[in-house]
């Protein structure tokens, strides 16, 4: 199977979408098995990716393929929910120059925590997209909002518009208690919490379309662009990000 470019971006996956990419993944590697019984198949797991980590794409790149006498495909799947700078900057020559039948597909909480040099060389889609794009079929995926049943986003909505209608005391405690919940589920696990700026941006965007009409200010996005990067980076307290969000976000009534 030959696609039309050698790398994707998938943002917001779910574990239902990030299976049906996995079985894409195989038919790109033309096998009829879990990719990751394949020696052409890398696949990295990782919260913040490192430079080392970034070592091992670079190096999975420039590998010759195994079987057809070495003309296989070659797939690497690199999950992650942030990536440093510096880690970035090693992939730049692998995204632009891959090896030929090599394809490269990143999932990412949010695409705007990757350099605008990484994006000007891929394809990136949500994952709702990235399915219709290649008539994949993802259960009800296309009755989700980026890959997240309906319900669960009511829910998450509900709790953003609860964070962004409370009072400062109120949202430094909705803060502390986040940052505590993340804390238990695994130190570099951010998941929830980059899903939370995600949903934090989406309402505020979509007030335009509300009887408050007002749009995300420049300050706000500033804001959440800021606290982002710090969660990907991995060393600032959650804890204090989510306390100067909380600050710094307007106080917005009646949502």
């Amino acid at each position: 199977m030959k696609l039309n470019h050698h790398a994707y971006i998938i943002e917001k996956v779910s574990d239902d979408g990030l299976s049906v990419i996995l079985n894409f993944i195989s038919k790109v590697l033309e096998i009829e098995k879990d990719p990751h019984s394949s020696p052409n198949f890398l696949h990295i797991k990782s919260n913040q990716l490192s430079v080392d980590e970034a070592g091992k794409v670079v190096a999975f790149n420039s590998q010759k393929s195994f079987g057809q006498n070495g003309g296989g495909n070659k797939v690497a799947l690199i999950e992650i929910n942030g990536a440093g700078h510096q880690a970035q900057n090693a992939l730049l020559k692998t995204l632009e120059e891959p090896f030929p039948n090599t394809y490269f597909f990143i999932t990412i909480s949010s695409v705007s925590l990757l350099l605008p040099t990484i994006k000007s060389r891929v394809e990136t889609y949500n994952l709702v997209d990235f399915l219709e794009k290649f008539n994949l079929s993802g259960g009800d995926a296309k009755d989700k909002k980026l890959g997240h049943e309906a319900d669960d986003e009511t829910i998450a909505i509900k709790i953003v518009k609860h964070f962004l209608g409370a009072g400062l005391a109120e949202r430094v405690e909705i803060a502390k208690k986040m940052a505590e919940d993340a804390g238990k589920e695994g130190e570099d696990d951010s998941s929830k919490l980059f899903q939370f700026l995600h949903d934090i941006e989406i309402t505020l965007k979509n007030l335009e379309k509300t009887k408050l009409n007002r749009h995300l200010s420049e300050d706000e996005l500033k804001t959440l662009i800021t606290v982002r990067e710090y969660f990907a980076d991995g060393g600032a307290s959650k804890k204090m990000l989510l306390e100067y969000l909380a600050l710094k976000l307007p106080i917005l009534k009646n949502l």
